[in-house]
């Protein structure tokens, strides 16, 4: 009866140790899922927005990068803050890029592609369009074209329009789209040498990026941010103010 009972008791005891040990492994297993499921949606893949498929853009100038293949960017003064890149806002895909500017001196930033593009067969139905969100809104700049500098010695022609041809610039993001002939024909570059400007045709065939910039003191802060810079082929009408640009013109 004594080997008996000792037997019955160590199968017992095999038995809630089994027990034991399943439990515990069962509740490790449970543990492990809890975290499984609980973190499951923390670690999903971002779903990237998709670009607007347009088979006119025949330039990018900006989209999730500077332009790759040697494009650049630059600011003026030298002080003046460097644009970069941000995912806080994004009207198209997931990045735009952050533009801060001296209020108080005549300051600008600029946006290179590598090379050079020919706009000319364009210039009487092709678009400059980008999207743009002001920090406070009311913020006022100029758009501005630039070419490689071939007819001028290396420097850079512009040609410009004023923000306000095209609305406000406000906290809301705004899809802005000017005909390429609004900026007229005449560009125009600083001269430091003689501390003068001077105009000369802009260079069409020679286009070289985009820049955005401000006058001094018109504005007492300036930041916006700028998405997906385009030349298209054709887009919409002009909307501007009547005979704008006014001195454009050979």
């Amino acid at each position: 009866m004594n080997m008996i009972s000792k037997n019955s008791s160590l199968h017992w005891a095999l038995v809630v140790s089994f027990a034991v040990l399943f439990l515990c492994f069962s509740s490790a297993f449970a543990a492990f899922s809890d975290y499984r499921d609980r973190d499951s949606e923390r670690f999903l893949p971002k779903v990237v927005k998709p670009f607007h498929a347009d088979q006119d853009v025949v330039v990018i100038v900006m989209r999730e990068s500077i332009p790759r293949g040697g494009g650049y960017t630059y600011q003026y003064p030298r002080e003046n803050p460097e644009p970069k890149l941000t995912d806080r806002y994004a009207m198209e895909g997931d990045l735009s890029m952050e533009i801060e500017l001296i209020a108080s001196d005549y300051s600008g930033v600029a946006i290179c592609i590598a090379g050079s593009a020919d706009l000319t067969p364009y210039i009487e139905e092709g678009v400059l369009e980008f999207w743009i969100k002001g920090d406070k809104g009311g913020e006022v700049a100029q758009y501005v074209l630039v070419d490689d500098g071939v007819k001028s010695n290396g420097e850079s022609l512009q040609v410009k329009i004023g923000s306000k041809s095209f609305g406000d610039i406000t906290t809301e993001w705004q899809r802005i789209s000017i005909p390429l002939k609004a900026f007229g024909e005449m560009g125009v570059y600083w001269d430091a040498k003689n501390q003068r400007e001077v105009f000369m045709p802009f260079s069409w065939g020679n286009f070289k990026g985009f820049r955005i910039e401000v006058r001094k003191d018109e504005n007492q802060a300036f930041k916006v941010w700028l998405d997906d810079i385009v030349i298209k082929k054709i887009g919409e009408e002009y909307k501007g103010p009547a005979g704008y640009p006014f001195r454009n013109v050979l």
